[in-house]
């Protein structure tokens, strides 16, 4: 009877030490995952807080520039102002003679030609006079656009320093509560040495490889996408991209050939793919062991070519950046943008197209056209 309890001891013992194994595990690893997202999430905010610091470097750098040449300007304008002065004066003179009649005797003296040789003379020295006042009238013009010109030049970049001061201020409020966010998540982790050195691997990582390649192909991409109206005119009947419906076209690409055209140009989009969903236009790949992953979209844009006319376009815009998982933060995105163009520019195929929208659907993109008469 003993030996029956015993075994019916046991096996209770055992039915419930089972369970207890697996809610002790399920905890301990439930415990791992939360420790291994808190410490992305400090990674992520150190590698975002090294990114603005970036910026900030970059607007301090313009900030000289700008400086620089404001000063430039403003030495340029007071030439200018002198000699738009001096050019008004002698203009002014021009004016006033014949205004007042002083050029009429000049025209008399065409009475007084008593020989060919006078009247050669005479017409050389008319000639001579006309040039004179010409010139000096043209001068009072060309100075008067140029003092303008330099004018504008100087507001503008007046302008554009006092954005980037305010880009930097903004940028530093947004660096100090980054820098307490991170202060407070080290804290409160428990292992702040060990993640400050991730920290440091990490945006040295991207500084050394992730920039460089990242950079390598924005640039490819941009030299590519010009060459991509070669797509439009390729291709005849049925094979035709470009569909015509009165003045208006569209011009028709799947995902599927914008990568074959892609990997035409470079073998290094093997290793990049691009889709396009219903809202967006996604590229993503592997690098060796660093993943990439661009998310953006096409949008309408109107830039000043460089006739000083202004174009349409269609302007990449980027809205999300990740490099091996980690998010870019939106300067990192702007300074990308504004070093390399991935648009798309109707008037290379010809200069009386004009684009007028963009449509995305799952693995199509569309581009309408209308000829700018």
């Amino acid at each position: 009877m003993k030996r029956h309890v015993m075994l019916v001891c046991l096996l209770v013992a055992a039915l419930t030490a089972a369970p207890c194994a697996a809610i002790g595990e399920t905890a301990r690893q439930s415990g791992g995952d939360a420790l291994r997202e808190a410490s992305r999430q400090v990674l992520q905010k150190g590698l975002t807080l090294y990114e603005i610091d970036q910026e900030l470097s970059r607007i301090a750098e313009l900030e000289q520039q700008l400086n620089a040449q404001i000063s430039a300007t403003e030495q340029e304008l007071e030439r200018a102002r002198a000699s738009s002065d001096e050019a008004r004066r002698h203009a002014g003179k021009v004016i006033r003679a014949y205004y007042m009649g002083d050029r009429d005797t000049i025209w008399l003296l065409l009475f007084s030609i008593r020989s060919l040789s006078d009247a050669l003379s005479t017409l050389e020295y008319l000639q001579m006079i006309l040039s004179s006042d010409r010139r000096a009238l043209r001068q009072h013009s060309e100075e008067q656009a140029r003092l303008s010109r330099i004018t504008e030049e100087l507001a503008q970049s007046r302008l554009a320093l006092q954005e980037s001061k305010e880009r930097y201020l903004s940028g530093r409020e947004r660096l100090v509560a980054l820098q307490k966010e991170l202060d407070e998540a080290l804290a409160a982790s428990g292992q702040a040495d060990q993640l400050r050195q991730q920290m440091e691997a990490l945006n040295a990582q991207w500084q050394e490889e992730g920039v460089p390649l990242f950079k390598t192909y924005f640039r490819e991409l941009a030299k590519a996408m010009k060459d991509l109206p070669e797509m439009v005119t390729a291709g005849s009947g049925g094979n035709s991209r470009l569909i015509l419906n009165g003045f208006n076209y569209t011009f028709q690409l799947t995902d599927e050939e914008l990568n074959e055209f892609l990997r035409q140009k470079n073998e290094l989009f093997h290793r990049l793919t691009f889709r396009f969903t219903a809202d967006q236009v996604i590229a993503e790949g592997m690098h060796e062991n660093t993943t990439v992953l661009i998310k953006g979209n096409y949008r309408l844009e109107t830039k000043n070519a460089s006739d000083g006319k202004a174009v349409q376009y269609a302007k990449y815009s980027i809205d999300e950046l990740q490099y091996n998982g980690y998010m870019l933060p939106d300067t990192t995105i702007r300074a990308l943008e504004s070093e390399f163009d991935l648009g798309i520019y109707p008037q290379n195929i010809a200069s009386f197209l004009q684009v007028t929208g963009i449509d995305l659907e799952e693995g199509t993109m569309s581009v309408m056209l209308k000829l700018a008469l």
